[in-house]
């Protein structure tokens, strides 16, 4: 991953093209194909085995119960625009019980590797990494993005939380879905919400979060799955408050 990573260190020096996918504001660099491939040979050679489930190239199909799934580039606008934030991230989950196994959230303009086993800790390059113990109030500090892809009501519905969320606490919008997760894993954010959900990038962060004490659930407080069309992250602190918040009238 540092290997690839340095090479989309290297391009942020000079021009990214971009092509859209069917989804209106879904972009692909030739970067994201080539890092997803080499992600997906390299999985292959390593765990023949396993399926593997990648953003940017059909599935493979394995004969194990172990599934990888791969985002080369997550947030590839930050990328594009040549700002921080993206990551790349790859996640392992067990098929039948539909449960994380281990994560990889790397920050190639950080040289940041967020790693975790679930039962083993998380970590970020090899130090033990845990949940903020700030309670949700103004001092809690709250990743609030929304997806543009969707309706006018749900970019509408989004804004509505960041803007609900943003009079009790400090809001931000950074950047990777997958980097806010393990921000919020280290303590350097208390949490997340977002009304949506992005498997690609929360399997890879989902392990990290929760070997670290936090979870994540969706916008209702129910558990985070595969189904879920919303995500909550939360060091486990701000969750009543955050919840309340919401149902707010």
């Amino acid at each position: 991953m540092r290997i690839i990573g340095a090479d989309l260190k290297e391009a942020m020096r000079h021009k990214r093209s971009f092509t859209t996918k069917s989804e209106r504001q879904h972009y692909v660099t030739e970067y994201d194909i080539k890092a997803d491939k080499e992600l997906v040979k390299l999985v292959k050679k390593l765990f023949p085995h396993d399926s593997i489930t990648s953003e940017e190239n059909p599935a493979i199909k394995g004969t194990s119960d172990v599934c990888w799934y791969i985002d080369p580039i997550s947030n590839t606008r930050n990328f594009i625009h040549g700002l921080p934030g993206f990551a790349i991230s790859v996640g392992v989950m067990n098929i039948k019980t539909q449960e994380p196994v281990a994560g990889f959230v790397y920050d190639p303009m950080l040289d940041e590797m967020f790693t975790a086993e679930i039962g083993k800790g998380a970590f970020l390059n090899g130090d033990k990494i845990q949940v903020s113990n700030i309670e949700y109030g103004e001092h809690a500090f709250i990743n609030a993005d929304w997806q543009k892809r969707r309706t006018y009501k749900e970019v509408e519905e989004g804004m509505d939380i960041f803007t609900r969320v943003g009079r009790e606490c400090t809001v931000r919008a950074v950047g990777s879905v997958a980097l806010m997760v393990a921000y919020t894993a280290m303590g350097r954010l208390d949490g997340m919400v977002n009304n949506y959900s992005d498997r690609f990038a929360l399997i890879p962060a989902w392990p990290i979060i929760r070997e670290a004490g936090g979870e994540i659930l969706d916008l209702q407080g129910n558990k985070w799955n595969l189904d879920s069309n919303s995500t909550f992250v939360t060091n486990n602190k701000i969750t009543k408050g955050i919840l309340a918040c919401l149902k707010k009238s």
